[in-house]
């Protein structure tokens, strides 16, 4: 039956069905074949794998993107961050970097801050002298920080698949999102140092960085807000996310958010949250399958009777992960494949939740991995470059992101010490 499942599940994804109809067309021939159970099993799986509280964070969160977005706020965190660092060598890509982190704590989406940051700042780092393949290259590169960063969607799902604790997801990701953040920020540095790119002329300005904080504070406040709330026992994950739509829509009503742009906010964010449940609910029932015939058991015993290190897994399921994240939806591949490899590292000692944070950072920065990552095709459609164009922008931040993850696998604590102190 496991033969059986992924094959069909392959041949689908191969001709072109979408990765939902994919999983359902898969299972529902799987049960048909094997006469294994009803095809009403379908129906009744696909609604228990949408009835879920946490899942109802999914759509709040996008909407709390959105409303930020089209409250025009990348560019007053545009100006925040270059108050800050744009006076130094590689200014302007510096800024990039520092106002994608703070959009990603505000979205939790790689595109949309790729999007939104990018399509800003990218002419005026042409302008300044970057070469724009490069610059279109770091905006990808720094957009993969969104789903790292909490709050993240892809935690929330990892967190409901494998039953480990969100708020625990979230401030696990804290560390590691910042720590790649300041190693792309060196990776900046030192390739616009070579390129001869100074930052502004203009000299550190207490009085510009107390400006730009206090036009931006509303921005700044949201993660605070979201991430105070849940750590301090005030509200859930999914009670945050509604918050969040609500200071969200004050904050851009404040700004520059329009009453008109409500409609069409509404419907970006129900496209694009229903692509996302659809996906849980037929991989609900992927799952429900692979588990009544125990293949994660099956694969982890084949598995780990192969691979007696734990390293050589680590290293393994690094490759594999960025392979997968370059090809396969983020949501539907922490679905699909968490239940079959996490039990494998957890039989190697590993920890829930390093292996957890890990898996989702593994599968982002396939936002970034050619041929398919989402972050490139994003950089592609705002700058009118050939996708060739952007990788070869992207390649000197990617290897970054890359060796940044291996250390992060290998030095667990930095992934585990923030929620060591917060949580005991």
């Amino acid at each position: 039956m496991g033969v059986l499942l992924f094959c069909l599940l392959f041949i689908f994804m191969a001709i072109g069905v979408p990765i939902a109809f994919s999983i359902e067309l898969s299972s529902a021939f799987t049960l048909m074949a094997t006469h294994f159970r009803p095809l009403i099993l379908v129906a009744q799986r696909m609604v228990v794998g949408t009835d879920s509280f946490p899942l109802l964070a999914v759509p709040l969160f996008v909407l709390v993107g959105s409303l930020m977005e089209y409250g025009g706020i990348s560019q007053r965190l545009i100006n925040w961050a270059d108050s800050i660092v744009g006076n130094l060598t590689g200014g302007l890509g510096m800024v990039m970097i520092l106002a994608c982190v703070v959009f990603a704590a505000l979205t939790g989406s790689g595109p949309a801050t790729v999007a939104a940051i990018g399509s800003i700042l990218i002419p005026a780092m042409v302008k300044k002298g970057y070469d724009k393949a490069s610059a279109a290259g770091l905006a990808a590169a720094a957009g993969a920080l969104g789903p790292i960063i909490p709050p993240s969607i892809p935690m929330i799902i990892y967190g409901v698949t494998a039953n480990v604790s969100i708020p625990q997801m979230f401030i696990a990701g804290i560390i590691p999102g910042l720590f790649i953040a300041f190693l792309l920020m060196l990776t900046n540095y030192f390739v616009c140092k070579n390129k001869g790119i100074a930052g502004s002329k203009e000299a550190l300005s207490i009085k510009k960085i107390i400006k730009a904080t206090w036009r931006a504070m509303g921005a700044l406040l949201l993660p605070i807000v979201i991430l105070g709330g849940i750590y301090g026992g005030i509200f859930t994950p999914t009670e945050a996310a509604a918050v969040g739509v609500v200071y969200s829509l004050i904050v851009g009503l404040i700004f520059e958010l329009k009453f008109k742009d409500l409609g069409h906010i509404l419907i970006e964010t129900t496209e694009v949250s229903t692509m996302v449940i659809f996906i849980i609910a037929n991989a609900n029932l992927l799952g429900w399958i692979m588990s009544a015939i125990q293949l994660p058991q099956i694969i982890a015993n084949i598995v780990v009777s192969l691979i007696h290190s734990k390293i050589v897994y680590i290293l393994a399921l690094n490759a594999f992960l960025f392979f997968v994240g370059a090809i396969m939806d983020t949501i539907a591949a922490i679905i699909i494949l968490a239940p079959i490899l996490v039990p494998i590292g957890l039989s190697f000692g590993m920890n829930p939740l390093h292996l957890g944070v890990m898996f989702v950072i593994n599968l982002v920065i396939g936002y970034v991995t050619p041929p398919f990552g989402y972050n490139l095709f994003t950089a592609c459609s705002i700058t009118n470059l050939k996708l060739e164009e952007v990788v070869s922008g992207v390649i000197p931040f990617l290897i970054v992101e890359m060796v940044s993850v291996i250390v992060l696998f290998f030095i667990p604590q930095f992934v585990l010490w923030l929620p060591n102190i917060l949580f005991g």
